[in-house]
């Protein structure tokens, strides 16, 4: 049995609910590079700067906190900006809309507000049961 008219094969999603998904990636990607780039200048001159002067104040731990925290929150939108790309990947091979684990639709309410989702709700409950990752990989 074929998929409705209107619908991009099992996914259950329909030409339009698909180019505005792929917007929405579009959009979240570029935001991701921009804060990549941010925090990469963040990473290399605020930061030195904070360790520089650490020496004259003696807060080196409080440089040290400073700059884990920005290093943890690069990794995180490195992390995501891998997850869009991936979804990107999904869409140009028609797998977009499927959950990786069972290959049920993940239904469009789920990726509007989460567009590079690859697991449906139940899978992605699953794998956070077991301690997997709490993002959505590619």
């Amino acid at each position: 049995m074929g998929a409705p008219a209107g619908t991009n094969g099992r996914n259950g999603l329909d030409n339009r609910q698909v180019e505005r998904l792929r917007a929405q990636l579009q959009q979240l990607k570029l935001a991701a590079l921009a804060a990549v780039r941010s925090s990469a200048g963040e990473l290399s001159g605020e930061d030195a700067d904070l360790f520089r002067d650490s020496g004259l104040t003696g807060d080196g731990a409080l440089a040290e906190a400073e700059f884990e925290r920005d290093v943890a929150g690069a990794g995180q939108v490195r992390a995501a900006l891998m997850e869009i790309v991936a979804a990107e990947r999904r869409l140009a091979s028609g797998e977009y809309g499927l959950c990786v684990d069972c290959g049920d639709s993940i239904g469009f309410a789920r990726l509007e507000a989460q567009p590079a989702a690859s697991r449906c709700v139940r899978c992605q409950e699953k794998e956070e049961k077991r301690g997997g990752p709490t993002h959505f990989p590619g």
